[in-house]
């Protein structure tokens, strides 16, 4: 069997993802959640423009990482990468509690309902597009830990094990600043999760050099982000660390993103740096720094595609 990644618009190889920002949001509607706060991306034309901008400046893919229930619509993600021509690829699974509704569905399923679900929408459709012609698969799971291991809910960690063992798809797990990783990934190990199907973001808001080198040598990824963040002071945090993980030999565990969530990001609403600094800010520095091109082209893509590929059977045409 041939291993692809699961786009909205059908299977890929991986190389054909080309610059892939690993960890974006496209598309948030309106939920009323818990959060007052909570981030909103509804204006199509301008999402459309950006993701054209997007491409037109190299960029091929976006990872979208908004589950359902929390304001993801497979319909738009779909139209919108027919319209620019950008790949995108789609999640299930869970965000943070905060983000739903009252009394959301997930957290009243058992373990074993919830990981139906999840696999459901990686093997046949996402729920709100089991009625098109074409329904929309997920191609990945996007999860969220809370601060502590504690707080998080547990039937909806095993959920997603569970599904990540039943269809060998790959885990993108919100932190909140890189805290309590260490417990995470021993839960997963246990649980039987490949260690190369994790991907656990935000982690570059925790700029420990040793830290992010223990968790790459066990065969996890870590996602870094925080590159338009001043709050974060990237340029003495997440660039130095990454050039140490350069350094130390550990570039394919990195994948690299930029988490625009809200629309204070978008050039197309008003605000910077847009999707297309991806590649016009973020790959055009790292291929000022002297890296072998095959380092750059993993680090803005080539890693994250890999993880996302799984076997995929060879469709029949007779």
């Amino acid at each position: 069997m041939d291993e692809l990644v699961t786009t909205v618009l059908g299977p890929l190889a991986p190389e054909a993802l080309g610059i892939t920002d690993g960890h974006n949001h496209l598309w948030i509607e309106p939920v009323a959640s818990a959060d007052p706060e909570a981030p909103v991306l509804n204006d199509e034309a301008a999402i459309r423009q950006e993701l054209q901008q997007y491409r037109a400046a190299g960029g091929g893919t976006i990872v979208d990482c908004q589950p359902g229930g929390c304001g993801r619509n497979g319909r738009y993600l779909a139209q919108l990468s027919h319209d620019s021509g950008v790949h995108v690829v789609a999640c299930t699974g869970f965000h943070l509690r905060r983000y739903y509704p009252p009394h959301p569905m997930l957290w009243q399923m058992t373990a074993e309902a919830a990981s139906d679900l999840f696999v459901g929408e990686l093997l046949e459709s996402l729920y709100e597009t089991q009625d098109t012609v074409t329904p929309v698969r997920a191609g990945f799971l996007k999860i969220a830990g809370e601060a502590s291991f504690e707080q998080t809910p547990r039937h909806l960690l095993e959920a997603a094990a569970a599904a990540c063992r039943a269809t060998g798809c790959a885990i993108e797990m919100h932190t909140e600043k890189g805290l309590a990783v260490e417990a995470f990934l021993e839960f997963f190990l246990a649980q039987q999760v490949d260690p190369q199907r994790l991907v656990f973001c935000h982690v570059d808001k925790r700029p420990d050099f040793g830290f992010h080198e223990a968790i790459a040598q066990t065969g996890a990824m870590l996602e870094y982000d925080t590159f338009y963040r001043t709050k974060y002071d990237p340029e003495t945090a997440v660039w130095p660390l990454l050039e140490k993980m350069i350094a130390a030999g550990l570039e394919t565990q990195i994948v690299l993103a930029t988490d625009m969530a809200y629309s204070h990001m978008w050039q197309t609403m008003g605000g910077q740096p847009g999707l297309a600094a991806f590649v016009t800010q973020i790959r055009s520095r790292l291929a000022k720094m002297e890296l072998a091109a095959a380092t750059v082209n993993n680090l803005t893509g080539g890693n994250i595609a890999r993880r996302l590929a799984v076997p995929h059977k060879k469709e029949s045409h007779s």
